[in-house]
């Protein structure tokens, strides 16, 4: 991997400071820019023009929130990689190229190389060490904005980084335990299998095997849906579902011993207390899963007390699992998985009427569905991202005209979102810049 250029980093604190002096000129709500293509892309325009307000010099990154000093998680800025990518696709320049340029090469700092058995992205930039806690969903959302930004540029170097997300996933994230059936861990300490893990794993091999050719791309994204498909369904809906705890299979000849378990699960809960207390980013993944009913408290989340088998089909697990099965049918012939993917897909339109999580999970569903929108002659996935678009314009932002609201008006708490959120501002800027790129 090629070493991070600083003095692409002095270069771009000098751009930042040019664009936010053009903010001002910038309508102060977006809700003036209504909800054509050319909106999407002003108010996509502003949103990352706005992200110098989280950046910290003596840090040489973005903080979480305004007025912040520690580094932002590798989960709270991937919107801003995804904002950067959308706008580059949907408007090819030569400002908006190096702002994705300058963002994929810095996101290099997120490789941990000593990280075992292979290397993968880890929670903070320039963090080493193989007992540093990494989560394989967040390499998953990493490779797939690594591969917008190679579908953007054609730079073959974030090609690779893509390729490097999908190997520490298929090789660190699989459950090799004897006697289990498989199963995408949700991090490194090996707590329990999530279907964030699942979507983005999936979805980024099958990316990959469209891009390259190479079968085991595609072996892998199958064997991850055949597991998906057999041990993590909602059997009320058929979407995919949460988590699953090992050793809760029906089937009990399945449950490991305690000698076949290569980490136990005391140690392993007791591994995501203290990372979840160390990543509360990672701990509001939980606290913003909760189906549609009111969510379980942080400090619930963080105590690793979570049920063997966790059914809510959240919106950011199924629009990936919809696409990849499209992507998987377009490239090898095989109906089953297109049809497969418009049943998913038919089924969103009943359970998601209203998004719950927050703009930050919601975008994933969105950006997927609007890709799946693309080849599929029904207007009912482009309808379901522009209600929600047309919504953020208007609601979105609050009085400063940060993008610190979510979709429907509410405050970043009813997001799982600190207040000032990097994160909640970029999620938005990228939904718009998306609507740009894909949007009719």
């Amino acid at each position: 991997m090629p070493i991070v250029r600083r003095s692409s980093v002095t270069g771009f604190v000098a751009l930042l400071a040019a664009a936010a002096a053009v903010v001002c000129c910038l309508a102060s709500s977006a809700s003036a820019y209504g909800g054509s293509r050319t909106g999407y892309l002003r108010a996509a325009n502003k949103g990352a023009k706005q992200l110098h307000r989280w950046w910290v010099r003596g840090l040489q990154w973005y903080t979480p929130v305004l007025g912040g000093t520690r580094n932002a998680s590798l989960w709270q800025t991937v919107p801003i990689f995804e904002a950067y990518a959308g706008l580059d696709l949907a408007q090819p320049s030569r400002r908006h190229e190096l702002l994705l340029d300058w963002f994929a090469e810095n996101a290099e700092r997120f490789l941990n190389s000593s990280l075992e058995p292979v290397p993968g992205f880890g929670n903070r930039p320039d963090q080493e060490g193989a007992n540093k806690t990494a989560w394989f969903d967040d390499n998953g959302w990493w490779g797939l904005a690594y591969l917008d930004a190679y579908r953007a540029t054609g730079n073959p170097e974030w090609l690779t980084d893509a390729e490097i997300a999908q190997k520490f996933i298929s090789v660190s994230g699989w459950d090799t335990t004897p006697g289990r059936p498989g199963g995408i861990w949700w991090n490194t300490n090996r707590s329990f299998y999530a279907g964030e893990s699942l979507a983005g794993g999936t979805l980024l091999s099958a990316r990959l095997y469209a891009l390259t050719h190479d079968r085991h791309y595609l072996d892998d994204a199958i064997k991850f849906i055949n597991w998906g498909d057999a041990w993590l369904t909602d059997p009320s809906t058929g979407l995919y579902a949460r988590l699953r705890k090992p050793g809760t299979y029906p089937d009990t000849t399945s449950a490991p011993t305690a000698a076949t378990t290569p980490i136990g699960t005391a140690q392993a809960a007791a591994a995501d207390r203290r990372a979840l207390a160390d990543n509360p980013d990672e701990a509001a993944k939980l606290e913003a899963a909760g189906g549609g009913s009111p969510p379980a408290g942080r400090a619930g989340a963080a105590s690793g007390n979570y049920p063997p088998f966790a059914p809510s089909p959240m919106p950011y697990v199924n629009g990936p699992m919809i696409l990849a099965h499209r992507i998987i049918c377009d490239q090898t012939g095989k109906r089953s998985y297109c049809d497969r993917a418009r049943e998913l897909a038919n089924t969103t339109l009943r359970v998601y009427r209203r998004f719950w999580m927050g703009p930050q999970f919601d975008f994933w569903y969105v950006r997927t569905m609007l890709e799946f929108a693309q080849d599929d002659h029904s207007e009912n996935w482009y309808g379901i991202a522009r209600r929600s678009a047309r919504s953020a314009l208007h609601k979105a932002h609050d009085r400063q005209g940060l993008y610190l609201r979510t979709w429907y008006g509410k405050k970043a708490a009813a997001a799982s979102a600190p207040k000032g959120s990097l994160q909640l501002h970029a999620a938005n800027a990228a939904l718009f810049a998306w609507m740009g790129a894909l949007g009719r």
